[in-house]
Parts: structure tokens; sequence; C-alpha cells
């Protein structure tokens, strides 16, 4: 018996700050569709989906309804349990962000790329639009507003950590060259 190829796949972690939308559900279809395909094929797969239960557009979101921001998610996050129940999405596992679980694994993670160089701290300043989580430089906007919504945005400093991706430009320059279909 020949051992299966295994093949991941996931879907964008969805923002629960309102209902979902067309493009949540396009884009979890695509997931499944392509889920069964490679188990025609003979592969082991495993699909995940899931949502990112933090952030400002969260918040605002919660105190517009009046309830608690855990209480706004959670609502959410059972609501599209139930909706990729009924249209068989065939997802493996359903990962929230404020899982227990999930929250250690970041830690770990966060820790070990911490601890080899990877992960820095350092400060972003910029014009920040909330609803579209962007941030944006003087010159990119267009009068005085983003340029994808057009709504007002705020000007921001914040210390944050950044993943230092130039340790791996050689690696990744090698491996586009050496396998074009991997993008």
């Amino acid at each position: 018996m020949t051992e299966k190829k295994p093949y991941y796949i996931t879907t964008p972690i969805y923002y629960p700050n309102s209902n979902l939308h067309i493009g949540n559900t396009y884009t979890s279809v695509i997931a499944d569709v392509l889920k069964r395909y490679k188990n025609l094929l003979g592969y082991d797969t495993f699909l995940t989906t899931g949502t990112d239960e933090h952030g400002q557009k969260i918040m605002k979101s919660a105190q517009d309804a009046g309830v608690a921001p855990q209480d706004f998610v959670d609502k959410i996050a059972s609501e599209t349990i139930e909706l990729w129940k009924k249209l068989e999405i065939d997802y493996d596992r359903f990962i929230r962000s404020t899982e227990h679980q999930h929250e250690e694994d970041v830690k770990k993670i966060f820790k070990k790329l911490y601890d080899q160089g990877d992960i820095y701290k350092g400060e972003y300043k910029g014009y920040y639009c909330t609803p579209c989580e962007t941030f944006w430089t003087e010159a990119q906007l267009e009068d005085g507003k983003c340029p994808d919504c057009g709504r007002d945005v705020d000007y921001q400093e914040e210390e944050t950590y950044f993943f230092r991706l130039s340790k791996y430009t050689d690696k990744l320059k090698e491996l586009f060259k050496d396998h074009p279909e991997f993008l």
C-alpha cells in the first residue's frame, strides 16, 4: 500500500466584525472543491478555515451592538459554522483566534521565531484606515482619505513586531528560480 501524499488547504481567516458576505462563501466553496478534487486524486487532504477575532473593527461592532466583543464574535462564529454545514463545506478544522489552543500555538511559534532572530520590534507610522485595516503614506491618500474606501484616516504611530523577511531573500530567490511552479 502506498502512502498518500499530504495536501493542505486553507481559506483566509475571516474577520467576523459583521455577517459573512459572498466573498467569504466563494473562497470556502473553492477550497472545498479543491479538497474534494485532491481527495479523488488520492491525496491525504486537510482543510482549515476559521475566524480572526481580534481588532478595532470587532471592538467597534460589538460596542455598536451593545455586547461584549467575545459574545459578538461567538455569535458570528457559530453562524459561520452553521452556514458551512448547510453548504456542506468539508473542512477538517475550524480555528478561532480566541481559542486557548490557538493562542498557545501562536505564543510558541512567536517565541521560536523571536529566538532565532526572525522577529524584531520596530515602529509603524502612517495614516490608518480602521475599516480597511491598512496603513497609508501621505502620498497614497486621495484628498486626505483612504484610497481604497474613501473614508477618513487617522495618523498613528505604534510600536509593533516585524518579520525579518530580508533574512530569507536569497533562499526565496533560489526557491523561485529552481521551482517556478511554486508560485
